[in-house]
């Protein structure tokens, strides 16, 4: 047996020895390089681990099981600059928040970066390919296949979101006691965007929600939640055994695919009367004038291919029914802990008197506008991203010993940023960034100092959709109530980490109506 041990560590050793062979080569080929483009390494991470850097995934385990991931990056950033070099999972990344850099990455150098290779192969068994994890043509398509729904006539039509938000009214008590809005919040948007995406709502605002409704969004967020683990694992994803995240996405898949089989059905229709002749082609025209939009519904008049459909329809899905509620939700956390800023808000809306809020007096609402974009300063709702680089390229500023050189980013270097650390920069907000302070956006402007949407041709295309329907809520209800006060235990806002980031203890308030009645 001793010849086995001895092979063994002979192995080790050879790989060992080819291993940092390797780096050294590409070392050299690196310094080689930097010097012909006059680029500087930026300052780098003090990892215990210096392999794989599993010392800094721990403290990022850590700090999310503290409540605090969101945090730890941003003192990260304020320890060891703007711009550093660190290991990810045994991959060289660069983690930034210089503007400069990111205009660089996911705008004006676009083509070079990347997500497929760190974002697919994690999400791939819950939600297939889409256009949250694909580059190239593929998104291109997918993105094109979505675009349509965010169209200015959408996202306009107000009276359509009107008849879910009524029901959400009525579950608010009108004597002033305590709710927590989260929850119903949550359920508003998943039926407004169900009924959107599906052509069906869920209508988990009523009493009667069905079983399968209530299974699926169980099953939805805990495959979310492990989806999450696996792309923080990165390479190591294989190490994520979990049989009831297994279990969940077969749920998903299943409630999905009975939606996908009816808008199949619905192709097979549509083309069937394309066909009959001129007549029926104007009829079906008139018809779909008249009749709302359903995005999957849509997707099956360019594909009857059932699994596309339904990766697509998660994708989406994924990124629209809780983002909204979550940014509404916000919002009113920080408005009832500032009873003047929601007097204020109140006072402009309604100067407008008893008329029908539109989309037009909306964006007319300039102080309603600065509370949703203070809210998305403090609290994005995808407060990380990551980008990989698909060829040699060059970020303009933070190497050297200054950080003002640029840096080379070689092919398959990770480049990591932080939304949330980026909106809390003092050079930028100046010294109050903790603060809710919608009034700094009288004269703000701060360019790629704000990335709440993200930049650029990733850019979410929902944006004006979820900043619409923010402002109607936050509009409707300012109307409605007269003061909107804090019934937290917690006073701080404290995260909830999935793929987004919410508020761990709900959004708990009293709504008091005129004259402290029963509206």
């Amino acid at each position: 047996m001793g010849w086995i041990s001895g092979l063994v560590v002979a192995t080790v050793l050879l790989l060992a020895a080819s291993y940092f062979f390797t780096q050294l080569q590409e070392g050299r080929s690196r310094s080689h390089h930097m010097k012909e483009l006059g680029c500087y390494e930026p300052p780098k991470y003090p990892h215990k681990d210096p392999l794989l850097g599993l010392d800094l995934f721990f403290n990022n385990i850590k700090n999310l099981k503290a409540r605090c991931f969101l945090n730890g990056f941003k003192q990260r950033f304020d320890k060891h600059g703007q711009t550093f070099r660190a290991i990810a999972m045994g991959k060289t990344a660069v983690y930034t928040n210089d503007p400069k850099n990111l205009q660089a990455v996911h705008a004006l150098n676009f083509g070079d970066y990347g997500v497929q290779p760190l974002r697919r192969a994690p999400t791939l068994p819950f939600l297939g390919e889409g256009v949250f994890t694909m580059d190239g043509p593929f998104w291109e398509h997918s993105r094109a296949l979505i675009r349509p729904t965010f169209a200015r006539n959408n996202v306009a039509n107000l009276s359509a979101f009107d008849v879910h938000f009524e029901m959400f009214l009525k579950l608010i008590p009108g004597d002033g006691s305590t709710v927590d809005l989260k929850p119903l919040l949550y359920k508003l948007f998943l039926d407004t965007s169900t009924e959107f995406l599906f052509g069906e709502s869920m209508n988990s605002l009523s009493p009667e929600t069905p079983f399968a409704t209530t299974q699926f969004l169980d099953a939805f967020h805990y495959a979310q939640q492990g989806m999450g683990m696996r792309i923080q694992l990165g390479r190591f994803r294989f190490l994520y055994r979990n049989q009831k995240w297994q279990d969940s996405i077969k749920i998903a898949h299943a409630f999905a695919d009975k939606y996908v089989d009816n808008a199949l059905e619905y192709r097979r229709s549509y083309h069937k009367s394309q066909k009959k002749g001129t007549s029926t082609t104007v009829e079906m025209a008139n018809n779909e004038a008249e009749t709302p939009y359903v995005l999957l519904q849509e997707m099956a008049k360019a594909t009857d291919n059932r699994v596309e459909l339904r990766s697509q329809i998660l994708h989406t899905f994924l990124a629209g029914h809780d983002s909204t509620a979550i940014t509404i939700g916000n919002a009113i956390f920080n408005l009832c802990r500032h009873p003047k800023k929601w007097q204020e808000l109140r006072n402009e809306v309604l100067r407008t008197g008893s008329a029908p809020i539109t989309f037009e007096t909306l964006k007319d609402m300039h102080y309603l506008q600065s509370i949703i974009k203070e809210t998305l300063r403090l609290h994005p709702v995808a407060p990380t991203d990551s980008r990989i680089a698909y060829r040699d390229t060059v970020l303009p500023t933070g190497g050297g010993p200054h950080g003002t050189c640029p840096i080379l980013i070689s092919k398959g270097q990770i480049v990591i940023s932080s939304s949330h650390a980026l909106h809390r920069r003092p050079d930028a907000w100046g010294p109050d960034t903790e603060e809710f302070r919608p009034e700094r956006w009288e004269t703000c402007r701060p360019g790629w100092h704000y990335q709440p949407f993200g930049g650029g041709p990733r850019m979410c295309p929902g944006q004006n959709l979820a900043l619409t329907e923010a402002a109607y809520v936050l509009a409707r209800m300012a109307r409605l109530w007269e003061r909107c006060e804090c019934r937290d235990e917690v006073w701080e806002w404290v995260e909830e980490m999935k793929i987004t980031a919410s508020s761990r203890n709900g959004v708990k308030v009293g709504l008091i109506p005129v004259g402290g009645g029963v509206t």
